[in-house]
């Protein structure tokens, strides 16, 4: 059987000063063709600060570091 993602949403970015690092999550519905039920897969990624920038912009969420950023750091 084929498995089907459709559409993510939940998208969020955090801000981890301590280790200097992002994390990047979102969440998409998994199923199985034939099959009408659905199950919601986290998904969690460790990125730099230009990688959790674009992905800020793509999702048209805030960026957490534009205060630390504004503050000279």
């Amino acid at each position: 059987m084929a498995q089907i993602h459709s559409g993510g949403y939940g998208h969020w970015c955090y801000y981890y000063p301590t280790f200097d690092y992002y994390r990047l999550s979102w969440n998409y519905d998994y199923k199985v063709s034939g099959s009408r039920l659905r199950f919601k897969r986290t998904v969690q990624r460790d990125t730099d600060q230009k990688g959790a920038r674009r992905f800020c912009k793509k999702w048209n969420i805030p960026f957490p570091g534009a205060i630390l950023t504004l503050c000279g750091r």
